[in-house]
This record gives structure tokens, C-alpha cells and sequence, in this order.
């Protein structure tokens, strides 16, 4: 997994098919009906939030996927790659769902 901050601005976050499938499949947090499993994913933040996303390298077809797996499985690896939590695109992409779940 690779998180490259664009200088302050936002970010960019590639996660690789095994990446996907591990955070999935995780002990004691999995996702069994995981839609991003096994699939590379990428996605670009800004403060406003999410200006674009791929998987597997295509757009994916509007309502074709659950937003809620989106949502966690980017705040789970923008935490893990250090997302500086300064950055201003951090509250759009992890804050919000961490306040919530703490």
C-alpha cells in the first residue's frame, strides 16, 4: 500500500488486490461480503472528499458498490499508512468515521 500526500492538499491512496483482501479478511474486524476484496483500489481526497477512485484501474459504474465499504476500508488504510491526521483531507477521510466508532 502506498499513501502519497500531495503537499497538504490531499491525498492519494493505492491499495494492491492483497492489500484489499487482507484488511477483508481480517481477524476479529472482517468484511465477509467484501465488493473490494482481491481488487486494487485508488482513490484521491481532497478537503471537500473524494474526487476520483478506481478499481482495478476502471471508474466504477455509479451505485455499483457500497459506500459504507469504501468508506471504512479508506479510513482503515489512510490510518495505517500514517495519513497525517494535519492534512486536509483527513477529517473527509478517516476523522469522521473514527470519532464515530470511538
Amino acid at each position: 500500500m502506498r499513501l502519497v500526500q500531495d503537499q497538504g492538499t490531499g491525498f492519494t491512496l493505492w491499495a494492491s488486490a492483497r492489500d484489499t483482501y487482507e484488511w477483508a479478511h481480517r481477524s476479529g474486524a472482517s468484511w465477509p461480503c467484501s465488493e473490494l476484496s482481491g481488487h486494487r483500489l485508488r482513490v484521491d481526497f481532497d478537503s471537500n472528499g473524494l474526487l476520483d477512485w478506481t478499481v482495478d484501474g476502471r471508474e466504477p459504474s455509479e451505485g455499483s458498490m457500497e459506500t459504507d465499504e469504501l468508506n471504512a476500508i479508506v479510513s482503515d488504510l489512510a490510518t495505517e499508512a500514517g495519513l497525517d491526521s494535519e492534512n486536509v483531507a483527513w477529517f473527509v477521510a478517516v476523522g469522521q468515521f473514527k470519532a464515530a466508532s470511538d
